[in-house]
């Protein structure tokens, strides 16, 4: 649909108002001979017809004279009559907030939508505005790191990136989109020709979409070298491993790379949940390895998870977090422990999500909850999109462990969209996912073999499961030191895993919860589902001292736990 003509073009007499907009600040029309006030200023004077009327601005700021709620729209948002401190009643809606917080007289600010078409006045919260400006403060504290000294040799005029399948390719796209050229190294010619075709293809469709121009596409594809003879890393000044996921090859690579690459480059895997000390091990100079992780699409996603191994450097590190910056990711330092931050806390989820399949609650609910919550998509839509089937299935072939619903899954051939179905069915040429019948069959036979009742599980208990056993799990990386800093757990979600910005990251959700409320929560499931619901020592400290994770010395950014 295309966009509708530029308001300022229609009615030039209102630029000044569609310019404010613009910034996020609102303007109305106040009328010189009757003294009354206007929103979306017309000629003249509604009141008096009047053509005497001047700009004021508004403070932006009202309260909420009638709402409701529309869930299933594209944004989820509620249609608001706001009555403004400036007398002014207009209708509008509320976005990017926590709209079942939403009440009559409930203070509502100014959150203008911007986008491809023209400025959308729009409101929000002050208490979604405080979780945004907790946000911005954790991802901009992120590469602040105390006690590391400054990095030296971090110019990194040339990388190699070693493994071209779907990480190789991404990371390859975020090197040389910050302009720094790459070789790109596989086993053999017919991969490195597909990865340079998917590479083409995707800048193909930013030119189409006009987000690259022509000439910018051809200076990128030109920064770009592949070869098979790992002998070409030696002039890269960082060297990355993006093999598949398994600790034998990781070790292979990683001692050919450390018998080719240059005195000094850093040495980085991209491994998503491996013992980057056991990684470096099979290299002279573990001193320059460590983890750089990063999330797919490694061209767009914004966040690096950054490993420091037993034998890391402070400069390796400090090198690290300054190549995060140029690649214009949000670097977080994390300590070596199965799953790091960001795939320790999402593997609890998804493990108490599939609990509640064979429970009885279907994959729609559990994932309309997570969407309603703010995720931008569920955890079974994502799995189907992203192969999580296959991939789980194949992890586990090599350590040799079981899931009985996965495993059925995968030998059933429901491996996801690109088969036709998985936890949904998909028609052919779709990606709308769709209930299937079939997989409730599939999930009631399991629990049956396992021995699981089956029963109506409500919005609220999958919210508190799913929620309150990832915050449960950020509390016990705190503990175990995984990661420093509560802030970076948020950093982590709000740049990997699409955490709504409006309630400010996992564990500044569990401070506006209340910590003794959501340890009194955690306490009441554990009583029901076990164990694996118990309150971390660490939160049931924190509960006992009436204390949240953001009450240290700096915002977001305060010290771990003594």
């Amino acid at each position: 649909m295309a966009h509708e003509r530029n308001p300022i073009d229609v009615f030039p007499e209102m630029r000044e108002f569609w310019q404010a907009a613009a910034e996020n600040r609102l303007l109305f029309k106040r009328c010189k001979a009757c003294s009354r006030a206007h929103y979306y200023p017309r000629a003249l004077c509604p009141f008096c017809q009047s053509s005497e009327t001047e700009w004021w601005p508004s403070s932006g700021r009202g309260t909420i004279y009638s709402y409701s709620v529309a869930r299933r729209e594209a944004i989820p948002c509620a249609p608001v009559v706001v009555e403004l401190e400036d007398g002014i009643r207009l209708t509008s809606v509320v976005v990017h907030a926590d709209l079942d917080a939403l009440h009559i007289g409930g203070e509502v600010t100014l959150h203008t939508l911007r986008g491809a078409g023209p400025p959308e006045i729009a409101f929000s919260t002050p208490e979604a505005d405080a979780a945004r400006d907790h946000a911005r403060r954790v991802i901009d504290a992120a590469p602040q790191v105390p006690g590391l000294p400054a990095a030296h040799d971090a110019d990194f005029q040339s990388a190699a990136i070693v493994g071209a399948g779907t990480m190789g390719v991404g990371i390859t796209m975020a090197f040389v989109n910050a302009g720094i050229p790459v070789m790109l190294l596989d086993r053999d010619d017919a991969s490195l020709q597909r990865a340079l075709g998917r590479i083409r293809e995707q800048y193909e469709i930013a030119v189409q979409r006009k987000r690259l121009d022509a000439a910018a596409m051809r200076e990128r594809l030109g920064l770009i070298a592949v070869g098979t003879d790992i002998a070409a890393i030696a002039t890269a000044d960082v060297v990355i491993e993006a093999v598949w996921e398994q600790m034998g090859l990781k070790r292979e690579t990683f001692a050919l790379i450390d018998q080719h690459a240059r005195p000094g480059a850093l040495l980085g895997s991209n491994t998503s949940a491996l013992d980057v000390n056991e990684i470096a091990a099979a290299t002279r100079r573990p001193h320059d390895v460590l983890g750089l992780h990063f999330f797919t699409p490694a061209q767009s996603m914004k966040l690096l998870e950054i490993v420091r191994g037993r034998a890391t450097s402070p400069q390796a590190l400090a090198r690290a977090l300054v190549l995060g910056q140029r690649l214009k990711k949000t670097p977080v330092i994390v300590e070596v422990a199965p799953g790091f931050v960001g795939n320790r806390m999402f593997g609890r989820r998804e493990q108490e999500a599939r609990r509640m399949l064979l429970e009885g609650a279907p994959p729609e609910q559990i994932d309309r909850v997570l969407t309603d919550f703010g995720m931008p998509m569920g955890s079974f839509e994502l799995a189907d999109m992203t192969s999580g089937i296959e991939l789980g299935y194949r992890r586990r072939q090599e350590t040799g462990q079981k899931d009985p619903l996965g495993d059925r899954m995968f030998e059933s051939g429901r491996v996801g969209q690109k088969v036709g179905k998985g936890f949904y069915k998909y028609d052919p040429g779709s990606r709308k996912p769709k209930p299937d019948p079939e997989l409730g069959q599939m999930l009631a036979e399991i629990a049956r073999e396992v021995g699981i009742e089956r029963r109506a599980i409500s919005d609220d208990e999958i919210r508190d499961r799913l929620i309150l056993s990832m915050i449960n799990e950020g509390a016990k990386l705190l503990e175990e030191r995984v990661t420093e800093r509560a802030g970076d757990i948020d950093a982590v979600w709000l740049q990997g895993y699409g955490w709504p910005t409006w309630r400010g990251g996992p564990m500044y959700y569990a401070d506006r919860v209340g910590i003794a409320e959501l340890h009194r929560r955690l306490q009441a499931l554990m009583q029901i589902h076990g164990e694996r619901f118990a309150p971390s020592p660490l939160l049931t400290q924190m509960a006992a001292e009436g204390r949240g994770f953001f009450d240290g010395p700096a915002h977001g950014v305060q010290e771990g736990p003594q």
